[in-house]
Order: C-alpha cells, then sequence, then structure tokens
C-alpha cells in the first residue's frame, strides 16, 4: 500500500435509531355516518346530473344536451313498443285464443306515443294548486 494508510476494516454502517410507536391511530376507517354521507353525496349528485341532461327543460332552441336525449328516446322506444317479430307472435296468439272460443275479435292499432316527457308536459300543463293552469312571465299558460 504505497499510497496511505492500510485498510483495517470496514467502516460500520450508520443504523438509525428506532422510530417510537406512535399515540395516533395507525389505521383510520371512516365512520358509518361518514361513508353514508359520502353514498348519499354521490347519488344525489348523479340523480341531479341525470335530470340535468334527460329531463330538465332547456326551452325550444338546440341545446348541448339534445345529441343524448335523442339518443336515449331511441333506445328506450323500443323498450314501450313491438317488434315486427313480437307483433306476429301475439297476432298468432290472438287467432289462435278467437279460433277456440269463436268470438269475432276486433283489432285496434294504437300507435305508441313517441312523446319525451318534456313535450308531453308541453302539452298538458300541470294544474296548480288552485287547479289553475300555470302562467309564465308573459301571462301565458306554460
Amino acid at each position: 500500500m504505497p499510497f496511505g494508510i492500510p485498510r483495517s476494516e470496514p467502516p460500520r454502517p450508520i443504523v438509525p435509531p428506532p422510530i417510537p410507536p406512535s399515540k395516533l391511530p395507525q389505521h383510520v376507517a371512516p365512520t358509518p355516518l361518514s361513508r353514508a354521507s359520502q353514498i348519499a353525496s354521490f347519488a344525489f349528485a348523479t340523480g341531479l346530473t341525470a335530470y340535468a341532461v334527460l329531463l330538465y327543460d332547456f326551452g325550444d332552441k338546440e341545446h348541448v344536451f339534445m345529441p343524448v336525449r335523442r339518443w336515449v328516446d331511441a333506445h328506450t322506444a323500443s323498450f314501450f313498443t313491438l317488434s315486427a317479430r313480437d307483433r306476429q307472435v301475439l297476432s298468432a296468439q290472438k287467432g289462435s285464443t278467437a279460433a277456440a272460443t269463436g268470438a269475432a275479435e276486433t283489432q285496434t292499432q294504437v300507435q305508441p306515443d313517441r312523446r319525451t316527457p318534456v313535450a308531453f308536459f308541453k302539452e298538458n300543463p300541470v294544474l296548480g294548486k288552485e287547479g289553475e293552469k300555470e302562467v309564465g312571465k308573459d301571462g301565458k299558460a306554460v
């Protein structure tokens, strides 16, 4: 060892002192009331958003939620109308029932209501407390 002091042993690692146990709780779970308020606020915000997007009346003008409303109306209209195959099955069942009983059957063609709830309530305004139609700012029935 030409340059310096000969090495005898490697330096010892520095060990930090042990951490004392904390007096604070280490695992804090939310209280039942806190969890219930979180769920209630989520449900309220989701419901309010769905109401604003799908039902709130923004007037007759085109607005930002109209494409979403048209899409939802197109998909939910199938829930309330029968498909062509369903109509065939029902007409076959009605025919067999009428033939079995011998009764003459009259068929009525009832068309489904394709209006949105907003359009329905514009045509049929809700009655107020006194039984009169609600009146808008312009003095006309809403």
